[in-house]
Formats: C-alpha cells, structure tokens, sequence
C-alpha cells in the first residue's frame, strides 16, 4: 500500500527521523512509481533536511507526471522558502495559485511576499485570501503564516495558537519547517511545541 507508506514517511519527517523518512518515501514510490503525490511527499523530508537539489528533483519528477497539479510546483516554491530563497519562493507560489490550490497555496504566497520585503503585494495577498473564504473567516493557520511573513510574531502566535486549538492538519509542520524559525526563540513558540510533544 504506497499511499500508507507515504503517509509513515511524513510522520517520521515531522518528528525528525528523515533516514526512517526517505526508506519509507523511498518504498511507496518503488511501489507507485506514476504517483505524483507519493514523489511531492517525498521531497518533503530533503527538504527539511535542507537538502535542495534532492527535494527539487523529486519535486520536479512529481510535476512532469502531471503538469496540472499544484502541489508539486507549489512545493518547489515551499523549498526555496526553507532555503532562505523567499524571493525566489514568489513565482512557483504564484503559479500554483492559479492552478485550483488550495488556500494554503495562497497564505504561503503572501509569506513570500512579506519575508522578501513586498509588504504591499503580502497585503494585497491577505485581501485576496479573505476573497476566497466566500464569506467564511480564514483559516487561522493561513493568517498566522501571512503576519508571519510580515514580521507581526504575536499575531502570528495568536493564530497559531487558534489553529492548534481548531487541530489543524497543518500544524505538525512547526517542529522542523524553517518557515517557522523566526519563531523559535519566543516562549508562547515553545509552548505550543512542548504541547504538541515535539519538546519536553
């Protein structure tokens, strides 16, 4: 069953055991090779190993399976982002925002936008993001990441503390995702990790 060993591979990258990671990413894609989600899954822990070129080439083998999937070109902007590369995170986010992302995609653009130093196109960003909500408010891990990338950090733990409380699906990703990293050194941060037992 690739897709469960796929899935064993992100919880394993989540709590930083990548060798145990890549085995198993590595075994669901030997066992569904046409799997462009297996292959984008994949990448996920290389990339927070910060191990680029491994992370982009699965990215990049998860796009040529299917063209049309944001996921593995939103994926290349994500890795440019845990590079420190936020400017050149912009376009493949950009791109994968108009290809039926989710709004994640998105929130994540914005993030880009604000870390490089565009405070005008993050808020231009935000207001798009509330667009799609319908009516609806935004998802508070949304917002946290788009305040996070405009530098407000207690807004952003504001939200993020909302979402661990909705028990977002998202918020695994604070143990070892580098987007989070301005976080790091702020206690309501610390808090939220030891909640979600990534610290003692």
């Amino acid at each position: 069953f690739a897709f469960g060993h796929s899935q064993l591979a992100l919880a394993l990258t989540m709590v930083g055991r990548f060798a145990e990671a890549n085995a198993e990413a590595k075994l669901a894609a030997d066992l569904d090779p046409l799997s462009p989600q297996v292959l984008a899954d994949a990448a996920i822990a290389p990339m927070f190993e910060k191990n680029v070129p491994a992370a982009k080439a699965l990215a990049k083998r998860a796009a040529d399976l299917d063209p049309s999937y944001f996921f593995p070109v939103m994926l290349e902007g994500w890795i440019d982002l845990n590079a420190g590369k936020f400017r050149d995170a912009i376009p493949p986010l950009k791109k994968s925002t108009t290809m039926g992302a989710p709004a994640f995609a998105t929130a994540y653009l914005a993030y880009a936008y604000g870390r490089s130093g565009d405070r005008a196109n993050a808020l231009v960003t935000l207001e798009e993001l509330r667009k799609m909500s319908s009516g609806a408010p935004v998802l508070p891990f949304n917002l946290a990441l788009v305040y996070l990338g405009l530098g407000d950090h207690q807004r952003a733990l504001d939200y993020l503390e909302q979402a661990f409380v909705a028990n977002s699906q998202f918020m695994p990703k604070l143990g070892r995702d580098a987007v989070y990293d301005p976080l790091r050194s702020e206690p309501r941060f610390a808090a939220l990790l030891r909640k979600m037992n990534f610290v003692k």
